[in-house]
Parts: structure tokens; sequence; C-alpha cells
């Protein structure tokens, strides 16, 4: 090797490893900052199911047509033993999170059948492709990363023990049971999940394991289809699921090649929408875009050439990348011919959802694992190595800017989940805030009232507890200097508890040092609680150096329960078991009600 192509690898390796660092990172902290801290989207139907029924009855049924049972355990327990806190079922989900991306990185770094300059460029794409936030509609939900991190956990963890089944005896007795295991644990966690019995076949066959192996696998999909079919769904009929016309399904069903192309060229139309200035993809790009249909077809083709010769020659197995990367782009594409099937008379209805952020999920780890093929295949064609580190080193420059959108709009979803979860502590109908939490507030407010009933989630710390008490019976009394100071408004009024008006009051605030105050008790002029306020901010400099300096300033939200225009209150700090000695005044008193 010359002393040009020495320097030329050294520099590859370096900008692989700088660029895996900093999109790690990155995603780590706006994942965290991004998080879902409450109860929020779907799990509002969720949690309505798990409240009223046995944990049992809850991990069986079917919601949407989605076998959840493994993660309705999660969720589950964490309603029964830590108060429904949403926080650590995120936790739960970077660990499984983290988990997949272990059971990808692992077999690269044993494989010998590559170089190091491959195997830095393989992770590389491996972190991109796990912690890109354009997934951040599943990957900042715990609940929803729980149920995709299990589906492709569990098919990871079968594909890898795949190979040891054609072991001796009883080394290839553990392998099946693993195997047959980890299958079940990805179907039962979503429906797409059901993906990994065609992909451990398709598997199996390339690595030419016994026949005795390939009908257990056979055998392990049919029982999971019976079962499947079995249990029972939580709604007799799921909106736009109806078949109400066959001529009308069978077009729809005539368009699946097309929703598929589209669903695989996602993540392009996404990433190139992100580099202009008005960020976003209405729903007739979304339903129409030459650039996702394009980008799917070639996807399928690329696809095609990886898969079908390891299929007519049956050699896989002679390298561990190889086999980790068709995993992923066998079962990714099985995972997505499932969402086109399942959702057929739903795209009809609603064309642009075909390009949903949400199924970036399953289409980004698809074109993790084409270019892991490619990256595998090139490492032994001098001719073709270069082009394909370049275009992996392009990567993560090409899809930074959503990364970085995403990551901002995580952010300010983090904090309007606080605000919603600020209303329903203070037990006043804030519309507005609550549509954020669930597309239907009626359902939040039915679920909120069972939720507090029982103390779980944002009703867990028993803030609403301290409304309607003197201040003088919070903390036995006891105050002390905070250095506390703000300023803060009534900003509108909205519908109170038994249909009286209610205050919402927004502001600013901080203690001695810039410290944020985390709680705030909002008390009229005889010193009796009449709301909670609760503060929101970003550290200056992550706000700096992850945000662009967007969210450099604490803001605080909190509600009046019963608003008297006439009486003048005082917001005080209640952080660390004590009230503050300082208080700030509420301002501006309004006399009309804010539109919901």
């Amino acid at each position: 090797m010359s002393r040009f192509a020495e320097q030329a690898e050294r520099a590859a390796q370096i900008g692989a490893a700088v660029a895996t660092a900093v999109f790690l990172s990155s995603g780590l902290v706006y994942l965290y900052l991004g998080r879902v801290p409450v109860t929020m989207a779907d799990h509002w139907e969720i949690y309505k199911v798990c409240l009223n029924h046995s944990w049992l009855e809850s991990a069986l049924l079917k919601f949407n047509h989605h076998s959840l049972f493994f993660p309705n355990l999660i969720r589950w327990a964490d309603l029964r033993f830590f108060h429904g806190d949403q926080q650590l079922l995120f936790f739960v989900g970077m660990f499984l999170l983290f988990g997949t991306a272990i059971l990808l990185l692992v077999p690269l770094w044993r494989d010998t059948t590559v170089g190091l300059t491959a195997k830095l460029a393989a992770t590389l794409v491996l972190i991109v492709g796990n912690f890109w936030m354009g997934r951040a509609s599943i990957t900042t939900s715990g609940g929803f990363v729980c149920e995709n991190s299990l589906a492709i956990g569990g098919t990871l963890l079968a594909c890898l023990w795949l190979p040891a089944t054609r072991t001796e005896w009883p080394r290839s007795l553990k392998a099946c049971l693993i195997v047959m295991t980890s299958g079940f644990v990805a179907s039962f966690s979503i429906a797409n999940g059901m993906a990994v019995w065609p992909t451990l076949l398709l598997l199996g066959w390339s690595l030419r394991l016994p026949w005795r192996s390939l009908v257990l696998l056979l055998a392990g999909a049919l029982i999971a289809i019976v079962i499947y079919v079995l249990l029972p769904n939580e709604r007799a009929e799921i909106p736009f699921a109806k078949i109400s016309d066959f001529s009308a399904f069978l077009m729809a069903a005539g368009r699946g090649p097309h929703h598929l192309f589209m669903l695989l060229g996602a993540p392009f139309l996404w990433a190139e929408a992100a580099w202009t200035f008005h960020f976003g993809v209405s729903d007739k790009l979304g339903a129409t875009s030459l650039l996702s249909l394009s980008c799917g077809v070639l996807g399928l083709v690329f696809a095609g050439l990886a898969v079908v010769p390891k299929l007519v020659r049956r050699d896989l197995g002679q390298s561990w990348l190889e086999l980790t990367a068709l995993s992923l782009v066998i079962f990714n594409l099985g995972a997505m011919a499932i969402i086109v099937v399942g959702r057929t008379e739903f795209f009809r209805m609603l064309p642009g959802e075909v390009s949903a952020p949400r199924y970036l999920f399953w289409s980004s780890l698809f074109w993790t694992g084409l270019l892991l093929v490619a990256i595998q295949r090139a490492d032994s064609k001098t001719w073709l190595r270069w082009p394909v580190y370049l275009l992996v080193l392009a990567v993560p420059i090409g899809v930074f800017p959503m990364h970085y959108k995403e990551g901002l709009r995580s952010r300010f979803v983090n904090y309007l989940a606080e605000s919603g979860a600020t209303s329903l502590i203070d037990d006043v109908r804030d519309t507005k805030q609550i549509q954020v939490l669930f597309n239907d507030p009626e359902q939040v407010y039915r679920v909120a009232t069972q939720l507090r009933a029982r103390r779980l989630d944002m009703f867990a710390n028993g803030l609403q507890d301290w409304i309607g008490l003197p201040e003088t019976s919070l903390f036995n009394g006891r105050q002390k200097s905070e250095g506390f100071k703000g300023n803060c408004h009534v900003d509108g009024l909205v519908q109170g508890k038994n249909g009286s008006s209610a205050g919402k009051v927004t502001g600013w605030s901080q203690k001695r040092g810039h410290a944020i105050p985390k709680t705030l008790v909002i008390v009229d002029p005889t010193g009796v609680v009449e709301g909670v306020g609760r503060s929101w901010g970003t550290n200056e400099f992550i706000s700096r150096m992850f945000y662009q300096g967007k969210f450099s300033s604490s803001e605080f939200l909190g509600y009046i329960r019963d608003y008297n225009p006439q009486l003048q209150y005082t917001v005080r700090c209640a952080d660390d078991e004590a009230l503050s000695n300082e208080k700030i005044v509420v301002e501006t008193p309004v006399t009309g009600r804010s539109a919901p």
C-alpha cells in the first residue's frame, strides 16, 4: 500500500470515529432532553385497558391489531410497582435500544473477514441508524421504543444464534431454544415483529441448516400466526380498517407495491426536506413524492441483489457482518410489507400517511442493513472500497439537519407535554395544552381521573393534594431564602373545576445561582394554595452546544383553579422541602376566557 493510500485510510478511520462520536453524543442528548415525560398519544388508550383489566387480560388484548404482550407486561409492572413513571419507562426503552445496538456491534467487531476501516465505517452506519432523530416519534417514547426494540432485538438475537442450530447436541438444543424464544418475543411485541419468521427461514435456507431446523422454524411461524389470530382485539372495529367495499379494497391492495416503495424511500424525503428553510412534508408530497418512489424502487433492487444470490448459492455464514446486515434488510423489508398489508385501507383514506415519520424507525434500519452489505462486499474489492467509504462518511452529513431539527422539535414537545400534565395536576380543562397529549381530550380527562385516584404518572408526587391547603401546612411551615425571583402574569382563562374560571399563569423564574425552580405554588391573599406550577428550562451550555441557544430561558406554567380577578395572587418556590421566603406577584389580570 502506498503512503498516500495509508494516509487516506487513516483519515477515513479518524473521520468515521469522529462522526460516530458526534452522532452518538448528540443523539443521546436529544433523546434524553426530548423524551416523553408523561403519558402521551396511544398510551391513553393502552392505559385505559390496563387500569380496568387484569395484567393478563391487558397483555393478551390486541391494540389496533398489534399484539403488545411483552411491552404491556413492562407497562403493567411500571404501573403496579413504580406509579406509572414514564421517565422510568423511557430508560427501560433506552436500555433495550442500547441492547439492540450492542447486538449489532459485537458480531461486527468479532468478524475477522473485514478490516479496521470497514469495522469503523460499519460502526458509524449502525450508530446513525439507531440514534438518528428521524426516528424520534418512536425513540423518545418509552412505551413505543420498548415495543419496537423488543421486536428488533428479538429478531437479531434469533438470527445471531441461528448458525449454532447446526452444531452438535446439546449446543444445538440451546441454540434452538434461544432462536424460538426470541422469535416469539419479537412476534408478540408489535405486529411487525411477525416478520421474524420469514427472516429466519430465508437465512436458515442460506445457511444450509438441516431440514429439522427449517421445519422447526416453520412450525414456530405457524404457531405464532395461530396464537395471533386467536388473541382478542381491544376494540371490535378500528377506524379506517373496515373493508366496506371489496372492489375498493382490491384497488387499494393493487397499490401495495407503490406504498412499499414510498415507505422504503421516506427517509430520503424527510432528510431532503430538512435541508430546506421550511422543514416539513405536506400530505400531498408524502403521497406523491418522486424522490421517495425512486429511492424505494432502488432500495428494493439493491435488497434483491444482496439477498437473492445468497438464497441461490446457499453460502451465507462466512461473515458475521454479512449475517447481521442481511438480517436487518430482510426483517425490516418484511416489517414494512406487514405495514402495507395491515394499513391498506388506512393508506387509501389518508395517502399522505405512507410517509409518516413513525415508519422511519423501520425504513432507516433497512437502509442501514444495505449500507452494511455494501461495506462487507466492498472490503475485498479495492475499486469499490473508496466509493463506499465516501458514501458512508457522507451519510451523517446528509441526515444531520433532520437529526438537529427533530432534536429541537422533541425538546419543544417535551415542554408541551409537561405543560399539559400541569393542567391535569391543577384539574383544569386547558384543551389547547391537552391536545398535545392526545387527539381526544375527553379520553385524556377520563383516564386522568383514574390516574389521579391511583396516584400514577404526573399525580404520583401528590402536588394536586396541595391545592386548597394553607401554605403554612406545607412542609410543616418550613421556609428558607432561595433568592427566588422572576415575573409572571395571568395569560388567559380556561375552564376550571365544576365549570368555574381558572387563571392560566405564565412567566419565568429562577433561584440563587441561576438555578431553575422545579415546583411552584400559587397562593391567594389569605395564604391558601390555589394552584401549582412547574418550571421548564434547559442548561445554558447544553442549549448553546446542541440547540444553538434556542432554549436558553426558563419558563413556568401554573393555574389558579378558582380565579378571582379582584384578588392579588403570589407565587412561591416549593423545592427542597421548604417554601421560599421570596414571592413573585402575579400581574395582568384578565376578564375573558381564552379560546380552547
